[in-house]
């Protein structure tokens, strides 16, 4: 059954709304959703709340129930859709309240809502608070849109019909401002990038030339500059948080923003160097203390700071700051795991002389290596990271295998071989990259394909697993073995050409020449 259309205007006495509670009729296919909302609903006491699993049930209630105040509706349900049934309702009755819940905001579902006649949208999840205010919102929404049906001069209807839409309007500006801001946030990988991405993203909402983010070191008693868009002045990068002239430290003493309109410092603090116009600081908050200070400064020509620019700066230094909480708790958490399993590394290798330092040896030549041959910062960092890590597999090997003195028997080699697959599963949950854990599992593979654990061949084996396995062989032929003594850097070097082809990427094994001439010729020696 579809709502028909009605020009009956409501009677007064039956639709006073502070004679009786606000009926509320809750639609969503998910009972637990409405069984959440009623509950609370019922708490606050003004409400009296009525629930429907479809669209379609919705409908007939509505043509059974006397009087209904205002709909709570998901976007998503299975026949009739939020904005259909919405569209239905206000055609039914222009005065009942519509709120649209959703878990995926978009502009373009914001803007249907609004055209189907919605008041007001709730992004799940969201916090009680929040509904309550909405709750709010549509109580006087509702008592406004009755005493509009009974206004006698079209003047007033007109006027407050303009109110309503400045405020859906504002309402679409905010909850496309918190889907950019959101999007932008959601692509990080670090700390870093973040702080950088804030900063661009601040310059884009306030229309300003430049950004500062700030980071509060109270180690050090400074405030340190992580991200910056636009040209900054080297003196910015550190302030000293006893210097009260600067309008950031006034913001981290008292957790409140500061707006300088015109360059008319009337709070006396003095300006950022180089700043034109109007600048806003805006403290980044993170449970409830100050971890930083946001800055805007020169709008671009044509405009100005204001009240909007404050606010649209306090809306992304709120949703960053959970961002950068989250991402300071992973990378702690990483940090401490990666520093853990190279210290087991450096306890197992230290059980061996003949292998003591092994893997921070490797990854300092397969770095430099990766320089010669034109690697970018990101797989340099990789190398790094993955680099000291590459023999964690061997953990899993018996120490009578691992440090005996003579040749290994067949049996004992392929225990051995076992250890990247080993070392790739105890990264496994470290967070590593794609390519880093390929250092880990592939830097015994070879360029002939009959290396192992999986036999790959030529371009397959990961451009970063080559490049440390050169260093890996190196390092194996100039140290000390049980079962024989260490060669010199020329014969290591001569074994390296006749491998290339072979065992190892005839690329890389020039470049890994380079390395090692230009090391001799700033003083290095045989070894």
């Amino acid at each position: 059954m579809y709502l028909a259309h009605t020009d009956k205007i409501p009677d007064v006495q039956d639709k006073k709304p502070h004679d009786r509670p606000w009926n509320i009729l809750i639609v969503d296919d998910e009972a637990g959703v409405r069984k959440s909302l009623s509950s609370y609903l019922e708490l606050l006491e003004d409400f009296k709340v009525h629930e429907a699993e479809n669209a379609y049930d919705a409908i007939n209630m509505l043509h059974q129930m006397e009087r209904v105040d205002g709909v709570l509706v998901d976007i998503n349900m299975p026949g009739m859709d939020g904005i259909e049934f919405v569209s239905r309702v206000k055609e039914r009755d222009r005065t009942i309240v519509a709120i649209i819940i959703t878990g995926f905001p978009s502009i373009q579902i914001i803007v249907d809502a609004m055209r189907a006649g919605a008041s007001d949208f709730l992004v799940k999840p969201f916090k009680l608070e929040q509904f309550k205010m909405a709750m709010e919102r549509l109580a006087h929404e509702r008592k406004i849109l009755i005493e509009n049906e009974f206004l006698t001069h079209e003047v007033k209807a007109k006027k407050a019909l303009e109110k309503v839409n400045r405020q859906l309007e504002q309402k679409v500006r905010e909850q496309a401002v918190l889907f950019t801001i959101s999007n932008a946030l959601s692509q990080v990988k670090s700390t870093r990038e973040l702080y950088q991405r804030v900063v661009s993203l601040a310059c884009t909402l306030t229309d300003a030339q430049r950004s500062h983010f700030w980071v509060v070191n109270q180690e050090t008693g400074k405030l340190v500059l992580m991200g910056a868009q636009g040209p900054h002045n080297p003196e910015m990068e550190e302030v000293d948080l006893a210097d009260d002239s600067f309008a950031a430290v006034k913001v981290v003493r008292e957790s409140l923003p500061v707006l300088i309109l015109g360059r008319r410092h009337v709070s006396g603090h003095k300006s950022l160097a180089g700043a034109s116009g109007d600048e806003i600081f805006v403290p980044f908050n993170i449970r409830k203390e100050v971890f930083g200070v946001l800055s805007v400064d020169s709008p671009r020509e044509g405009k100005e700071f204001g009240e909007e620019s404050l606010f649209l700066l306090h809306l992304l230094a709120e949703r960053a700051s959970l961002t950068v909480e989250n991402l300071l708790l992973y990378e702690s958490v990483n940090l401490n795991l990666h520093a853990t399993l190279k210290a087991l590394v450096r306890s197992l290798e230290a059980k061996d002389p003949y292998t003591k330092e092994h893997s921070q040896r490797v990854t300092d030549l397969a770095v430099k290596t990766a320089e010669v041959l034109g690697c970018s910062s990101e797989e340099l960092g990789s190398l790094r990271f993955a680099g000291p890590l590459h023999d964690i597999g061997k953990i899993g090997i018996r120490d009578q295998i691992l440090m005996k003195p003579g040749r290994l028997t067949r049996e004992e080699y392929e225990i051995i071989k076992a250890h990247p697959v080993i070392g790739e599963e105890i990264v496994g949950n470290l967070g590593l990259l794609p390519v880093e854990k390929w250092i880990v599992r592939h830097h015994h593979e070879r360029w002939d394909g009959k290396g192992y654990p999986d036999g790959l061949a030529g371009t397959d084996i990961p451009w970063l697993s080559r490049i440390l396995a050169v260093a890996d062989t190196y390092d194996a032929i100039t140290s000390r073995r049980p079962y024989r003594a260490p060669r010199n850097v020329n014969q290591a070097l001569e074994e390296i050409r006749r491998c290339s082809g072979t065992q190892l990427d005839p690329a890389v094994a020039e470049a890994f020449q380079t390395v090692i001439k230009v090391g001799q010729g700033e003083g290095g020696k045989d070894r």
